[in-house]
């Protein structure tokens, strides 16, 4: 059994997880990560993850600063310079980056690959020890942490990083709120064929977002010619497809895919699919005794904006700078990212319920909203901006 003691002990070593370590090791805290399952090591020959993120740009700006995206941008990364939204065609939407001056509105990125240049830019960082073993329980009066290989950590703080279902958040006995929405996603994995460079440069510049009676239907571009498509319907509906997916030919599920999405979608081959729920949760404190939660431990929003990570990294960014300050956790992390994140779980169902519905008045409504967002000149630029994080 080994004893170990420590000021900083961060549970979960996934994106939000490894941030918060390297931010505390660069301002020489001893810290401690524990991570059970460790990221695969990047080749290129390997075919895109299913699960990938639309890092905003000062998400890039706050990886840049901890030293870690130069690591990132050495593997694949795709940017995006346009964002396009609608539900009827002639109410289209559509945002460009240089429309304010910007180079990209932001990049998308695997999360594995995010998780493994976070895991580089720490990996020589003297203030920082990694272990890899599974938590099997943790007291939050304490500050201790047991793993499954004997492992015994005393740390002045434990930060919960490991995920929705927290066991430090259940153990610490934090309450949470929330609920499961009535739709699911899926996740489809393609392989896109344009037929030349321009299309190729110009199809993959810019992600997209419709809106039908049934759930969003999004393009996320990944590097090279790859994309991810993200299908929101039914539970029933999403297990339909799940198992056209698992069949050898995917010619059904092809065929599916095309009568669903819109003409803005090319020519493609499907090469991997996955369905996750849609869960809103958030935790009533951030902070008890010698526990901070951070990331998907203290909340899960609609992803329906790509905002989970996002709003994780402002979490990491907001304690780093509370903690090198000496500053009050409670009154100037909890309350002030509580706030925050309340308000963006907020805005992100209120998109969900305006959207999620038949009723001709609202559809009306909605797209006349987007019509008139789409000539909002000042008004268009301040939500690029906001969506953007700067």
């Amino acid at each position: 059994m080994s004893q170990m003691q420590t000021q900083y002990v961060v549970v979960g070593g996934g994106m939000v997880g490894t941030a918060m370590a390297l931010g505390l090791a660069r301002l020489s805290k001893d810290v401690i990560l524990i991570e059970a399952f460790p990221a695969k090591a990047f080749s290129a020959k390997q075919q895109p993850d299913l699960r990938m993120s639309a890092l905003a740009q000062a998400s890039v700006e706050f990886l840049t600063d901890l030293g870690a995206w130069q690591h990132i941008e050495t593997m694949r990364t795709r940017p995006y310079t346009g964002l396009a939204v609608w539900e009827h065609p002639l109410a289209r939407t559509e945002f460009h980056a240089p429309d304010i001056g910007a180079e990209r509105l932001g990049v998308f990125v695997e999360n594995r690959i995010t998780q493994l240049g976070l895991a580089d830019a720490l990996a020589d960082n003297k203030h920082c020890r990694v272990v890899n073993a599974k938590v099997v329980s943790s007291d939050a009066k304490s500050g201790v942490v047991i793993c499954a290989d004997g492992t015994h950590i005393k740390a002045q703080t434990i930060i919960a990083a490991d995920g929705v279902k927290s066991g430090v958040r259940e153990a610490a006995g934090i309450k949470t709120q929330g609920w499961q929405y009535g739709q699911q996603a899926l996740g489809i994995t393609i392989q896109n064929h344009y037929p030349d460079s321009a299309s190729a440069e110009r199809g993959q510049s810019v992600t997209w977002q419709q809106f039908t009676p049934s759930g969003p239907l999004a393009f996320l571009p990944m590097h090279e010619d790859f994309a991810s498509l993200v299908w929101y319907d039914t539970p029933e509906q999403i297990n339909r497809l799940l198992k056209l997916a698992e069949q050898t030919d995917k010619t059904e599920l092809h065929a599916a895919i095309r009568k669903q999405f819109p003409n803005d979608l090319g020519e493609f081959s499907v090469l991997n699919c996955a369905a996750f729920p849609l869960t809103r949760m958030h935790a009533v404190r951030y902070v008890k005794d010698k526990v901070i939660l951070i990331g998907d431990a203290a909340h899960a929003i609609n992803p329906l904006a790509g905002q989970g990570v996002n709003i994780g990294f402002q979490d990491v960014k907001c304690l780093l700078e509370v903690i090198a300050r000496d500053g009050d956790v409670v009154a100037e992390f909890e309350k002030t990212r509580q706030r925050a994140n309340l308000q963006m779980m907020t805005t992100m169902d209120g998109f969900y319920v305006a959207f999620s519905n038949h009723n001709p008045i609202l559809k009306a409504l909605r797209n006349i909203g987007l019509f008139t967002a789409d000539k909002g000149g000042k008004l268009k630029h301040a939500v690029m901006k906001k969506a953007m994080g700067i």
